[in-house]
């Protein structure tokens, strides 16, 4: 065996490769360890100059999908010359691959390098060698992979049985014989049923992640590695409420192989991928139905699995995805009768409150123009007006739901607070019992028990006060109120227009009965052919006039053009829109008046600008080119003697410059510059006649 070793093998290092496949053999493997450690005093008793143990990859498998340094590190010695010999207990712990294992023979037998182990002296230059070398590597490749699929086998047949071998989500515990049932904590139960409900009523996860925020209600979580023995209750995230919805096991399934692994190559080497892909459900490796008492039907479990994917809005997807913020309706529900793409929106007004819809598909790689570009306001208005026409016959009986539903939320919000309650009370009078049962002296015991006590009790408190003010809520509506609901269920566009009618709510109305709407023009009428899809199949065709060119669907009012035309005559665009403030006027689209829109409004009615012309005076500038005070002007307007115009109220007084020269205007102005009154007669008043003697003695 040893006629193979020569001297200069003897002269350089000897290596000894040391490698465990999991931390589990690391950990209670220690004979496997020691064997292998072992082999540096066969290489000393063998005659090697130095001999190097590599133990860098315990922990690590050698199917060549991990990094493997210590690997490396002897690869790189074997090419450098340095090794005379690689020692390893076997084959496998080598390597588990070909790749590897091949790569290693070729480059030993480049440099003249042995390889050792518990059966013999291999020299990789020699053919029978090579060949049995090959032969180990290939067979403790077909061994690994034979031990992953018996394990596979027997996992999954266990699996097959109703057995669950991984750790349970929140609602449901693992027996002694691997079986799940719902855990026995009607409050966890109540929490669950509680989600799918919600999710039911506004469909989405979102809105469900909302509503649980907004009314301040925590959910069941299980801390992880604990068998879901320990449950913490927090405010729900979105991702935590959509792993409740998507997985199976809440409808009563056991479903296992739901992901499958994503293989990269990454350095020319295979890799698995920290995220794993989601198999359809009709790929699933196992699928149980009814194998354990679940939280809602298998039916039902399909239905959201529907809604979700409804909700997701990406390319290549008919369906609308979920209602997105802002105040368009139809978004996500039209589509280019065209090209077959979906319209976006876009936002312009004050506030950005006005959508557009447009389809850019011919953009994308025949030219600049768009397919179609339309005003939203009246597209919107005609498909509300058809779909309250279409549902007005369930107008009363979404009233009544109404009603009722609010009194569910109650109801539930309630019996949240109870069962969390009674569980409160139940951990408070455990830590009185521990309390109780230590040693008083023990004070560093009693100490901490009693603190315990107290927090349970605080926690009491707050539970008992959160439940007396939710009771003294209003859960019933007054008869009055009642009758106010069912009248509005008779007049839908009066519900459709309240104030409160929320953009969200009315997407998801629209939503509900809506599938899609393709639309076109018909540039020969000027209309909007609109095809509405039903959800029931239904195919119903609207048109829409288009809007005229030039026409706007806000105007603003006809008083405040005349304002704006009469006090460009003597005041500035800032003085303007103050005046129009002042007098409670607004813009077409109901904002305040601002210096651009006295521009655009001037602009867009043609309205002429006196900014830079002298030909109309305020009181103060007429009263400076007479030279003469204000005082004076204003009892000329008064008398009628100045002409001159106020637009309203309030306003400044509009003279017009030519006025100022008028004989009579020229005559009063020379009595005050002169200190002498001139007679003046007022028309309603008549003279008193006095006799000049009279006159004289007075």
């Amino acid at each position: 065996m040893t006629e193979k070793i020569r001297p200069d093998h003897l002269r350089r290092t000897a290596y000894v490769y040391v490698r465990q496949s999991s931390g589990h053999q690391v950990r209670h493997h220690h004979e496997s360890r020691q064997r292998q450690y072992a082999l540096a005093d066969r290489s000393r008793a063998l005659g090697f100059a130095e001999t190097v143990v590599i133990d860098e990859d315990q922990g690590k498998s050698g199917s060549g999908r991990q990094e493997r340094s210590g690997f490396g590190h002897l690869l790189t010695a074997v090419c450098q010359g340095q090794a005379g010999a690689v020692f390893a207990l076997e084959a496998s712990r080598l390597a588990r691959n070909n790749r590897d294992w091949y790569h290693l023979i070729d480059l030993c037998a480049l440099t003249d390098t042995l390889i050792l182990d518990g059966d013999g002296v291999y020299d990789p230059r020699g053919l029978n060698d090579r060949l049995l070398l090959g032969l180990k590597g290939s067979m403790a490749e077909f061994e690994l992979g034979l031990l992953r699929q018996r394990a596979r086998e027997a996992f999954e047949q266990k699996i097959q049985r109703g057995h669950a071998l991984w750790e349970l989500p929140v609602g449901f515990v693992r027996t002694e014989d691997d079986l799940v049932e719902k855990i026995a904590d009607r409050q966890v139960q109540e929490a669950i049923a509680s989600v799918f409900r919600k999710f039911r009523e506004f469909g989405s996860v979102r809105q469900t992640t909302l509503w649980y925020h907004d009314q301040r209600i925590p959910l069941p979580h299980v801390r992880p590695g604990t068998g879901s023995s320990d449950i913490i209750w927090q405010l729900p995230t979105g991702h935590r409420l959509y792993q409740v919805v998507k997985n199976p096991i809440y409808a009563g399934a056991l479903a296992y192989g739901k992901t499958a692994a994503k293989t990269v190559v990454e350095d020319q080497r295979a890799r698995t991928a920290s995220t794993r892909r989601r198999k359809p459900p009709e790929e699933w490796t196992i699928l149980l139905r009814d194998n354990h008492a679940g939280y809602i039907s298998w039916d039902e479990y399909l239905a959201n699995q529907r809604i979700l994917e409804a909700n997701v809005a990406r390319r290549g997807v008919t369906t609308p995805g979920a209602a997105k913020r802002g105040p368009a309706l139809l978004a996500g529900l039209l589509r280019c009768g065209r090209c077959g793409r979906k319209l976006f929106v876009a936002y312009s007004g004050r506030g950005g409150r006005v959508p557009r819809y447009a389809c850019a598909g011919s953009r994308t790689g025949q030219g600049p123009t768009t397919c179609l570009s339309l005003g939203g306001v009246t597209i919107e208005q005609a498909v509300t007006d058809q779909m309250l026409e279409a549902i007005q016959p369930v107008g009363i009986e979404a009233s009544l739901a109404a009603v009722d539903q609010l009194a569910h939320t109650h109801t539930e919000q309630r019996r949240a607070l109870e069962l969390a309650l009674e569980k409160a009370r139940y951990q408070a009078q455990r830590a009185e019992r521990q309390y109780h049962t230590v040693d008083p002296d023990n004070r560093l015991v009693a100490g901490e028990l009693e603190a315990r006590w107290n927090d349970a009790l605080i926690h009491v408190g707050q539970l008992e006060t959160d439940l007396a003010a939710l009771a003294d809520t209003q859960t019933v509506l007054p008869p009055e109120q009642r009758q106010h609901v069912l009248q509005l269920g008779n007049d839908l566009p009066a519900l459709w227009h309240h104030p409160h009618a929320s953009p969200d709510l009315k997407k998801r109305i629209l939503r509900t009965v809506l599938h899609e709407i393709v639309i076109d023009t018909d540039e020969t009428h000027r209309e909007h052919v609109l095809h509405l899809h039903w959800q029931g199949g239904v195919h119903t065709q609207l048109r829409v006039p288009c809007n005229r060119r030039g026409h706007r669907r806000v105007r603003t009012e006809r008083t405040a053009i005349d304002l704006i035309r009469e006090l460009s005559k003597v005041c500035r665009d800032a003085a303007i829109a103050a005046t129009l403030n002042r007098l409670g006027y607004r813009t077409g689209g109901g904002q305040t008046w601002r210096v651009h829109s006295v521009q655009n409004t001037r602009h867009y009615y043609h309205l002429p600008n006196h900014c830079n012309d002298d030909t109309w005076l305020t009181i103060e500038q007429a009263a400076a080119r007479l030279g003469v005070s204000h005082t004076v002007v204003k009892r000329l307007i008064r008398q009628e003697t100045l002409p001159a115009t106020q637009v309203v109220a309030s306003t400044p007084w509009i003279i017009n410059r030519q006025d100022l020269d008028l004989p009579a205007v020229q005559s009063e102005v020379e009595a005050v510059r002169a200190g002498r009154q001139l007679r003046r007669t007022d028309p309603n008043q008549a003279e008193i006649p006095l006799e000049t003697g009279v006159l004289e003695k007075v």
